[in-house]
């Protein structure tokens, strides 16, 4: 007996529907691996990721919340110079792979 006469049999002429999306829709922007600095507490503390500029800033002080145990009210993050704006995205910032950002203290950011 063949799979298509046990389905017959069955009465079963339908494909198994999966939960799984077939694809996920790509998101625009460009993977970067950025060096994060905490500069809060003893000591400074590096640590390498990779994200996708398309992210918004708030996104990824959430991420670095949970990397470093902070409450992301608490930090900003700073690159050459300037405080990135929660509700922009990296790609709003002129960034490049190996870039160093700084995790500032939000009662010292300006």
């Amino acid at each position: 007996m063949s799979f298509d006469e046990f389905d017959e049999d069955l009465g079963v002429n339908e494909p198994v529907k999966s939960k799984t999306p077939a694809s996920k829709i790509p998101s625009a922007g460009k993977k970067l691996t950025l060096y994060f600095m905490s500069t809060i507490g003893p000591g400074e503390k590096k640590e390498k990721l990779t994200v996708n500029d398309s992210n918004p800033v708030r996104d990824i002080k959430q991420t670095l919340g949970n990397l470093y145990g902070l409450d992301p009210n608490d930090f900003h993050i700073s690159s050459g110079g300037v405080t990135m704006d929660e509700n922009s995205s990296l790609s709003d910032y002129d960034l490049n792979d190996g870039d160093d950002i700084l995790l500032i203290p939000a009662s010292t950011a300006g």
